[in-house]
């Protein structure tokens, strides 16, 4: 299918591939990418059939990877040669510490007193223009992009810098995100590319390129520039300010600062956290091309005289932030590191067997490096004084191309501790005897892993107490390309034709059958008895969803039900994209804090009270949710990059 795109590719909607892209493209060259993808991927490890576990969660049945297709009867009593030891509702911290012994990843020790939730995209814009302005040593932000339009920021974090001459800004960006508009115009790269010109001792500017493609390849070349983009982003959202760091799925741009509905978490005075992730970042940064300025000398030292008298209005500014850059490949040794006090960010930023990263051959270096740098962390959190603390939080990392999978590591671990979970403790009958898993995405693309977790045998015929997986989705309206013109208006059903493959599944294994045992008399939306897995669409006028996040709420002694101990919280969007071939960071938190409990209740009512439709076959069915053949055809074809 050739052609024209019909319109310009927008910074509103889904965060990498479109079908517009792809089919820009035509179907024959998304097969054949797909297939280099596929051939260049190194090698995963597989999960074993059994992981080693310790006391505590028992020993854990083989999980399958593929979805059975045979009807099951929820909450069916276990075979007692499947049954693992049981876990008391009250022992949330079980889950974490299995993850982080099993797969040898840091676990960070915390108060929740240090925890503030977000609630609105302007208050998450407010925070960073003033936590910019308050930094005195470092700001640290990993994102896909920042909006080419956002001089308000970069004129923000040039007057940081020039008040505070030992203030350090590391800035990590995907190379295609943040240059993907033609030369001529703005860009992400153009917006900030004069900072590290006029800060050089303070500044490091990197752009995250796809080992799979490199910026200005014969391959990158031919197979197009949007079009790049389905090969593989850096999707890490993490935004960092001396000791603080606020963990979300939000970008940079108009949209996350107005009407686009997100999670945003704000950890306040957390320096082994913070050094963590800011190494984190400096790490990614060595195997990512260096941002530079490449246009008019005398401009830049005439507006870094009068920096401090300027606004973002100002003409010069406007052409600085227009102005051409350039990128430069230096394996890692450009980078600014600043040793700590007890020099963590100078050594851990760093991997000792690998001096510089090839540009054309650095992806077994970069997978080397991040095994040493989580197993380097993982020993240093052991080794901190054990501190008195409520909540535990372990960084999970999904890099599928570098073969890190530590986010899809853990779901056999969570499927073992749901299955787990008794409805009783120290003798004492609970009034709330089974957990439910509250899951959200903006766009409904789940992996089979993810698949697995809300269908598996193990927790819904084998677990000791029932579990009830209530899923949200964005609905069509809620959907960024919602009313586009051309192929892009294609999306929205594009993603409803993916929650409905779904739902077939959930039919075909009988899990959508409410249990008239239970009722959750403390949801809002609570329209009967629960059902083994429930399907509500997100909606809200003027608004977009793009929301993320997993939320566990156990057993309870008491009706209203306690609020969540556990939660999943970062930039994965749980489908395959997630999975494979983006950089993502989230953080699993576990908490004993009834103020933080608390929080995590108001996060998932509020998503729930705008999730009012509830899917089923006759909404499906229905003439509004209808899929035409050429939606259905393409959503197929590249749904393995969805």
């Amino acid at each position: 299918m050739a052609g024209p795109i019909s319109r310009a590719w927008t910074e509103r909607g889904r965060e990498g591939l479109t079908v517009r892209t792809l089919v820009a493209c035509n179907m024959l060259r998304a097969r054949v990418a797909l297939r280099c993808v596929e051939c260049f991927a190194p090698s995963r490890p597989k999960y074993p059939a059994v992981l080693p576990c310790s006391a505590g969660l028992g020993t854990l049945r083989p999980v399958r990877r593929s979805m059975a297709t045979a009807s099951v009867t929820p909450h069916s009593p276990p075979p007692s040669q499947h049954v693992p030891e049981s876990i008391p509702h009250d022992q949330p911290f079980m889950l974490p510490e299995k993850v982080s012994e099993t797969l040898h990843v840091p676990m960070f020790r915390a108060s929740a007193k240090s925890m503030v939730r977000l609630q609105s995209p302007r208050q998450f814009y407010s925070m960073l223009r003033n936590h910019i302005m308050k930094a005195q040593h470092r700001i640290f932000i990993s994102t896909l992009y920042i909006g080419k339009e956002e001089r308000e920021l970069a004129m923000d974090l040039a007057k940081a810098l020039a008040r505070r001459p030992q203030l350090q800004l590391t800035i990590l960006m995907d190379a295609m995100r943040a240059t993907r508009e033609s030369p001529k115009s703005a860009s992400s790269a153009s917006l900030l590319s004069h900072l590290a010109s006029m800060f050089p001792d303070q500044v490091d500017l990197r752009l995250y390129a796809t080992p799979v493609l490199r910026p200005n390849s014969i391959a990158s070349r031919i197979i197009g520039k949007r079009f790049n983009e389905g090969f593989g982003l850096q999707h890490m959202k993490v935004y960092g300010f001396d000791d603080d760091v606020l963990i979300t799925g939000a970008n940079l741009s108009r949209d996350y600062f107005t009407c686009r509905m997100d999670r945003y978490l704000l950890i306040r005075e957390h320096k082994p956290l913070a050094n963590y992730l800011h190494a984190l970042i400096l790490l990614v940064s060595r195997f990512s091309y260096a941002l530079l300025y490449d246009g008019d000398p005398s401009l830049l030292s005439r507006v870094k005289s009068h920096i401090e008298d300027m606004d973002d209005s100002s003409s010069e500014f406007m052409v600085l932030t227009q102005s051409a850059f350039c990128l430069r490949w230096d394996g890692g040794n450009g980078l600014l590191l600043s040793e700590d006090t007890d020099g963590t960010i100078a050594t851990a930023g760093l991997c000792p067997s690998v001096e510089t990263f090839s540009e054309t051959n650095w992806r077994s270096s970069a997978t080397k490096a991040l095994q040493e740098f989580t197993a380097r962390w993982n020993e240093r959190a052991k080794a901190q004084k054990s501190v008195s603390s409520d909540t535990l939080i372990v960084p999970l990392l999904q890099m599928g191309q570098l073969a890190v999978t530590q986010e899809t590591d853990m779901i056999p671990i969570l499927t073992q501790y749901l299955s787990a979970l008794s409805p009783r403790a120290f003798g004492q009958t609970l009034a709330r005897p089974y957990t439910t898993v509250d899951l959200t995405s903006g766009y409904f693309t789940l992996s089979g892993l993810y698949k697995s977790l809300v269908l598996s045998d193990a927790i819904h015929r084998h677990s000791q107490a029932p579990v009830f997986f209530r899923l949200v989705a964005a609905s069509p309206e809620a959907n960024g390309f919602y009313g586009s013109k051309g192929l892009s208006g294609r999306i929205p059903a594009a993603y409803t034709f993916l929650e409905k493959l779904f739902w077939n599944r959930v039919v075909e294994k009988q899990l959508h059958t409410p249990v008239h045992s239970y009722v959750d008399v403390s949801d809002p939306m609570s329209e009967g008895p629960l059902a083994p897995v429930e399907l509500r669409e997100w909606g809200k006028y003027g608004w977009t969803y793009h929301e993320k996040g997993l939320w566990i709420t156990g057993p309870s002694p008491e009706q209203p039900a306690l609020a969540p101990s556990i939660t999943l919280i970062g930039s994965s969007n749980y489908g395959a994209r997630s999975e494979k071939f983006d950089v993502e960071c989230s953080l699993l938190i576990t908490t004993q804090s009834p103020q933080l409990q608390d929080t995590l209740a108001k996060e998932v009512q509020e998503m729930r009270e705008s999730a009012r439709t509830r899917m089923d076959m006759a909404a499906f069915g229905s003439r509004e949710r209808r899929v035409d053949l050429v939606t259905r055809a393409l959503t197929r074809l590249i749904r393995p990059l969805l």
